[in-house]
């Protein structure tokens, strides 16, 4: 009776044992399932989100146009010692630009050569005339951007080329922009003033005459109120 009550303890412990691994199997399983699941779940969230961003529309950058009864190009250069100033007022223009993305803006501008003026008539015939600006032949300056290397979303050196007496040479400009909400002017709002400085050389646009007397360095500064289109 010893044994057989010790038989059928050992029977029992068997299939409880076996019952056991039964259901740690089944958990096991059970897990392996849940992971799976949520691995599938991951991958379809990705995917979903991959396709809103593919089929977004693109940002794209806001128009700005200069206003030109507030736009003037600014020149200096030295003449035996002393600082010769004189601007061009009649300058239109438009930059694309957006604040998220200031290495895609653009710029282009153009310039009535015939608007220069010193405040000397003197001046301001010989630098119209055939030796300099020749504005008969050449009566549009432009200036034209082909690329961009940010600072900062307020300021940038802005690649271009520029045109002048027929001749173009690539030009770096020297760029800040910023907020000019004037709250007196309706149709400022959203208005941005930009700030462009380089320097070039007069003789690369054939104007060498007075080379004695005057620099070759030409600083230039264009100074534009721009509003939204």
């Amino acid at each position: 009776m010893k044994k057989m009550r010790l038989g059928n303890s050992r029977r029992q412990s068997n299939a409880e044992t076996q019952d056991l691994l039964g259901e740690i199997e089944l958990s096991r399983r059970a897990s392996s399932l849940k992971a799976a699941a949520s691995l599938r779940m991951a991958c379809l969230a990705l995917l979903a989100a991959e396709l809103t961003v593919a089929g977004a529309p693109a940002v794209e950058a806001r128009r700005f146009e200069f206003d030109q009864r507030r736009t003037e190009v600014r020149f200096a250069y030295k003449m035996a010692y002393a600082t010769q100033r004189g601007r061009f007022t009649k300058v239109s223009g438009t930059l694309d630009y957006d604040e998220a993305a200031p290495g895609k803006s653009k710029v282009s501008a153009s310039i009535s050569a015939a608007s220069l003026t010193t405040g000397e008539d003197f001046i301001d015939n010989e630098l119209r005339g055939a030796d300099f600006f020749n504005v008969e032949r050449s009566p549009v300056i432009a200036f034209k951007s082909v690329g961009v290397r940010t600072g900062s979303p307020t300021a940038a050196e802005l690649l271009g080329e520029i045109t002048v007496n027929g001749i173009t040479k690539p030009v770096t400009l020297q760029v800040s922009i910023e907020q000019h909400d004037d709250p007196a002017l309706k149709h400022d709002a959203g208005a941005r003033r930009f700030i462009a400085k380089t320097r070039i050389q007069r003789s690369a646009f054939n104007m060498t005459n007075y080379q004695s007397m005057v620099d070759d360095d030409v600083d230039i500064e264009i100074d534009a109120i721009a509003r939204p289109r």
